[in-house]
Parts: C-alpha cells; structure tokens; sequence
C-alpha cells in the first residue's frame, strides 16, 4: 500500500518540497512517486521521502 497519496506535499531527502502526482511500483515491487516541484517532475523512493508538515494560515 502506498504511504503518499496523490496531492500530498512531501519533503525530500535533497531538502526540496514538492507535490505527488503518481505514484508506482518497480518490477522489483519497490515504491515510487513521481513529485512535481515548480513544473519539473523528480522520482523518487518511498523511503526517500517524508510527508510535509501542514500550515495552518491565520485567520
């Protein structure tokens, strides 16, 4: 099962934020996500990624 689903901000371990818009599995059976970071998509392992923290915007 997957750990990110599609539209969900995450942090790489590069330090670059960026959404999922898919993701995959390897024949091997590894999980990958295709991120978008300002129109240029990066893939990247499951393990590689984390999910970013929410912010909350003041009213």
């Amino acid at each position: 099962m997957a750990k990110f689903a599609l539209g969900d901000v995450v942090n790489s371990d590069k330090g670059r934020r960026g959404v999922v818009r898919a993701a995959y599995k390897s024949r091997e059976g590894q999980q990958f996500y295709a991120v978008e970071k300002d129109g240029a998509m990066d893939f990247f392992e499951e393990d590689r990624l984390t999910l970013a923290p929410r912010v909350e915007l003041a009213a």
